[in-house]
């Protein structure tokens, strides 16, 4: 691909992803609007991702793995205990749902519906079963870790696709941020159970 065209293409990512911040609802996006923020043709979002549901998943799963990547740097050189650094992260990954609904609704149902072991949720399972395992040493064997990374995203991802819901029938608001916090240590304390 010519610098051109991919410097067009990363224009198109980034404009997406920013009008997905600014609505919040992908529905109300149109690729006229991408257009016209971008200063590209409608013709150039055709010829790089051909419809706007994959324009979206492409920003999106870009937007999410940079994310992923960077997340937990700033617990690197710090002298927190291996369970602390796993609430902090848990925490962090719970407000960045909170804050950005519109981009991690649609990553965690594209990663649910077409999922693959290098999607978003795939890297979040290898991240947090890196957590679990400093936390659990050699107590708990590879198999329980990765269950547990599993149950770990699971619960998070359906308590934020149902918030509401949830609010309902629990009391607790995703989108409060220190019932969040709660509630993400009452997720760990489930998880985080060492023999005694």
């Amino acid at each position: 691909m010519k610098r051109e065209d991919s410097d067009t293409k990363n224009k198109i990512i980034d404009v997406t992803i920013d009008l997905i911040k600014e609505k919040k609802d992908v529905s109300k996006i149109t690729i006229r609007r991408i257009a016209k923020e971008a200063g590209v043709a409608t013709s150039m979002i055709n010829y790089h991702f051909q419809t706007k549901v994959n324009l979206i998943n492409k920003a999106v799963e870009s937007y999410i793995s940079n994310i992923i990547t960077n997340a937990g740097e700033q617990y690197q050189d710090r002298d927190f205990t291996p369970e602390k650094k796993v609430r902090m992260r848990l925490k962090q990954a719970a407000k960045f749902l909170a804050k950005n609904p519109g981009i991690a609704r649609v990553s965690i149902l594209n990663d649910l519906n077409r999922g693959d072991e290098s999607d978003n949720s795939s890297q979040l399972l290898h991240s947090i079963f890196a957590q679990l395992k400093e936390v659990y040493g050699s107590e708990k064997d590879e198999l329980d870790l990765k269950i547990l990374a599993e149950q770990q995203l699971a619960t998070v991802q359906h308590i934020f696709l149902r918030a509401e819901i949830f609010k309902k029938v629990t009391g607790m608001d995703f989108y409060d941020d220190q019932e969040r916090d709660d509630l993400m240590d009452k997720v760990l304390d489930n998880i985080l159970v060492k023999k005694e």
